[in-house]
């Protein structure tokens, strides 16, 4: 399933706008990775504009996906957004 996901930086301080991201691919790295009895993302694009990216999330649980997502984020002050492609 493709997942459009904006990442709404706008009150996260300065100092955690890096990291922020960092979390984000993080959380896409681990949902990627094939391991025994998991069902891995598929790909990840990002698009033209800033901090939006196209998801695959292939047949992974969706729910439990986006809420990992918004679980590392949400305590930088990112507002996760999602569109459904």
């Amino acid at each position: 399933m493709d997942v459009e996901i904006l990442l709404d930086c706008a009150e996260v301080p300065p100092q955690y706008q890096a990291l922020a991201l960092q979390k984000f691919h993080e959380w896409y790295d681990e949902g990627a990775e094939v391991r025994f009895n998991k069902l891995p993302f598929s790909s990840l694009s990002p698009l033209p504009e800033p901090n939006r990216f196209l998801v695959d999330l292939g047949y992974a649980d969706l729910i439990t996906a986006l809420r990992n997502l918004h679980a590392r984020v949400h305590r930088l002050g990112v507002k996760v957004f999602f569109h459904f492609a």
